[in-house]
């Protein structure tokens, strides 16, 4: 049998549902990750926004390329912040939808995206 904790003892254990310093250092490491590209930000604005096709995300985002969006594409994949759906077609189909982790991230991004659409880079106002 164990015995129980003191009060003391049971006040400075962390919770059960408490994370290791390692595994939210791990986190840091995985939502930097996500976030370092120049590109993530605006494509999860334009998933968010409904545009769901490749082709549409290059149409709204001039200047990035296939090669770079399809690298993103599936890192936020591999995060669980979009879904990738292949269609059975010919020509073949997919389409991407953001997840519930990847509407939450944008939702927590919406004051730097507001900031972002505000910037004038010309006047640096």
């Amino acid at each position: 049998m164990t015995p129980k904790p003191t009060q003391q003892q049971a006040e400075s254990a962390p919770p059960a549902n408490a994370r290791s310093g390692y595994e939210v250092t791990e986190s840091f490491h995985r939502i930097t990750d996500v976030l370092k590209c120049k590109w993530t930000i605006a494509i999860l604005k334009n998933l968010d926004a409904g545009h769901t096709r490749p082709s549409e995300l290059q149409r709204e985002l001039p200047g990035l390329t296939s090669k770079v969006l399809n690298e993103r594409l599936k890192k936020l994949e591999s995060f669980n912040l979009i879904n990738r759906q292949a269609f059975p077609e010919v020509p073949p189909r997919v389409e991407y939808t953001i997840t519930d982790r990847g509407s939450e991230l944008t939702l927590l991004l919406g004051s730097l995206i507001q900031y972002i659409e505000r910037w004038d880079p010309i006047n640096n106002t």
